[in-house]
């Protein structure tokens, strides 16, 4: 059998239905998702009336719409869907093809917590098993941390919200950061003091000398609205010494994985935060349930990362990778992937369809040794 065929018959073990959807998705998707960073990932054209379509660059997002087209059908309680097929992007990494194969789940409507977190993991832990591969690397993170911290900091509700907005860029944290310290080259500091007619305005006229459009579906009332906003935290007053240094702290904070809970609390104790201990809690036992998996030789030396996260930024919560090994160069092409998306089925139904969801994949061409047939 192939490495494929056995990892897909670990994730049937698990239950559920497999499902096949469409290979052609609208490049708006991922592109609102994700943002236009990704669209040097995806593959996409134009048909002949004009409109953008994208091969689908994973699976999660036609399984995502499936699903969604199944709740507006009948209310449902929890499903599982199981799933193999290509996917299409553009590589980032010599050798990588554009075309391969992943092989995965997404677990929709099932209770939001440690045990669904550690199922995953173990799911796709044993799929690996199933293939072969027992030993590996793994990188974990936790999307909702920041943000927990954040809402625990009290800051005015603009800045929370830019500030978690800033979270899901690379490098965009440090850049609102430096916004509300007295940048003045920022957009939102030169639009600062304007009222939502100004600011309009302002669009209008950069539109009108431009000649450019508002991208993908965002429209110019929404280009507007964030204008807008971001103006309107700019206007208070700049972040202190005090929150600059926390939140860099936060978000440098890289730790062997058990290490994890402590160095996490020991930053809430001297900050003063309260409000914590649920999270906190929660993520403490989930890192020991973790510690004691069966497959603990995937683990390896495992570390946690506040920053760590997928790349496609729809994930709000755990993440986690595992690769052959603690090089960057295998840390890049790691070989099973997974982790949280609670906010996905609402944010692709426009609020209709609401359901926690969790989900998955291996991805065999990048397993060690993975010479195809295993028979």
């Amino acid at each position: 059998m192939s490495a494929s065929d056995l990892i897909f018959d670990a994730i049937a073990a698990r239950g559920g239905q497999e499902v096949d959807v469409p290979v052609v998705i609208e490049s708006a998707i991922p592109l609102e998702l994700s943002g236009e960073v990704v669209r040097g990932r995806i593959c996409t054209f134009a048909d002949a009336e004009g409109r953008e379509w994208a091969l689908r660059p994973d699976l999660t997002l036609p399984v995502a719409l499936a699903e969604i087209a199944a709740r507006r059908g009948g209310p449902l309680d929890e499903t599982v869907r199981r799933y193999r097929g290509p996917v299409f992007r553009l590589p980032s990494l010599a050798g990588e093809p554009i075309e391969y194969e992943q092989v995965g789940l997404e677990r929709f409507g099932a209770p939001r917590g440690v045990d669904e977190d550690v199922w995953l993991y173990e799911t796709l832990a044993e799929a690996c098993a199933a293939a072969g591969v027992k030993t590996g690397v793994t990188s974990f993170g936790d999307l909702s941390i920041f943000s927990s911290f954040v809402n625990a900091l009290g800051m005015p509700e603009d800045i929370a919200a830019g500030l978690k907005r800033a979270f899901r860029q690379e490098g965009g944290v440090r850049a609102y950061l430096a916004g509300h310290g007295g940048n003045q080259d920022s957009m939102s500091n030169r639009l600062k003091g304007m009222n939502r007619d100004e600011v309009a305005s302002f669009v209008e006229d950069i539109y009108a000398m431009s000649g450019l459009q508002p991208v993908g579906e965002r429209t110019a009332d929404e280009v507007v609205e964030r204008l807008y906003q971001s103006a309107s935290a700019a206007a208070n007053a700049s972040l202190s010494a005090e929150v600059d240094t926390f939140l860099t702290e936060l978000l440098s904070l890289n730790v062997p994985f058990q290490e994890a809970p402590a160095a996490l609390r020991q930053l809430a104790r001297a900050a003063s935060l309260k409000g914590l201990d649920e999270t906190l809690g929660a993520f403490a036992v989930r890192t020991e349930r973790l510690a004691a998996s069966p497959h603990r030789d995937l683990l390896g030396a495992a570390e946690f990362a506040t920053r760590f996260g997928r790349r496609f930024t729809y994930y709000d919560g755990f993440v986690f990778e595992i690769a052959a090994d603690a090089s960057d160069s295998a840390k890049a092409r790691p070989f099973a992937a997974g982790g949280r998306y609670d906010a996905l089925l609402a944010d692709l139904s426009d609020g209709d369809i609401s359901a926690t969801a969790i989900g998955g994949i291996v991805i065999p061409h990048r397993l060690p040794g993975e010479s195809g047939d295993r028979s």
